[in-house]
């Protein structure tokens, strides 16, 4: 549509999808020459486009948790990248979903798996046991009750940080907070005090003495930034977790979206 004659730009505004307001759906703005009537075809075309392709768009080759690990385990090399797409921090979500830390301890992984977690109750304790000592404490599930519970752990606190700031490239000066390695078995858990970009930058891990290079596994709170594991990573799996920002979007109980909205309003 822009290498059209008289067209600048022809830019879709899909909304952010867990957002339940009133104001809820796509927008299409257009910059012609001066032409009203073409960017208004080119708008009314724009957003024919979007809804002949809205069963592409719902689409998805998320895997359940349980199978998500176990596929993991199964690969034959590399790091496995685990999404948390319930509960990506980049999205809003509060970052202390259990859902695939419960599964990697089930399973009792045989590499090394590595966890981040927000639980600022959880920092505090293993601040004060010191490293070395051994914890037993319920983890995560504190602010999301809905989609997510609290997991009992027995961990070593193997390392500890005290408001550590990193420089990271393309976002400058990042501040990690207080933060504590917690180990059960083979899973290698931080928590983090508060949400931090670097929850799911290798920084995380190193920065406590973690050798990215010896992990067979690492979970991310994201669902689409995963360049920062890229030098490891030979595979990725898109976990179905349950979540503030998970894709069944019809397990939300709407009360400001428009009616009808596809396709959780018909």
């Amino acid at each position: 549509m822009e290498r059209r004659p008289g067209v600048i730009d022809v830019s879709p505004y899909p909304m952010q999808p867990w957002l339940d307001a009133f104001e809820g759906g796509w927008a299409v703005v257009v910059h012609t020459q001066g032409n009203r009537e073409l960017a208004e075809a080119l708008a009314s075309e724009s957003a024919e486009l979007a809804w002949s392709l809205r069963d592409e768009f719902w689409r998805s080759d998320r895997v359940p948790a349980a199978q998500a690990v176990r596929q993991a385990v199964a690969a034959e090399r590399g790091l496995v990248i685990l999404s948390d797409t319930g509960d990506s921090v980049y999205g809003g979500a509060p970052g202390e979903s259990t859902c695939i830390l419960r599964e990697l301890l089930t399973q009792q992984v045989p590499g090394v798996a590595l966890v981040p977690l927000v639980d600022a109750a959880a920092v505090e304790a293993a601040l004060a046991a010191g490293v070395g000592a051994h914890l037993s404490i319920d983890l995560g599930g504190r602010v999301d009750r809905v989609f997510s519970q609290p997991v009992r752990v027995t961990a070593r606190v193997a390392a500890t940080s005290r408001g550590a700031c990193v420089e990271l490239p393309d976002r400058g000066a990042c501040d990690l907070g207080r933060t504590a390695l917690l180990e059960v078995g083979q899973v290698k858990i931080v928590v983090l005090d508060s949400r931090s970009f670097a929850i799911n930058h290798p920084i995380l891990y190193t920065h406590l003495g973690q050798d990215i290079d010896s992990a067979r596994i690492v979970v991310v709170k994201t669902a689409s930034n995963f360049q920062f594991f890229s030098r490891w990573r030979p595979g990725l799996i898109r976990v179905d977790s349950p979540g503030v920002t998970q894709s069944d979007l019809t397990a939300f109980d709407w009360q400001r979206l428009p009616r009808p909205t596809w396709p959780i309003f018909k």
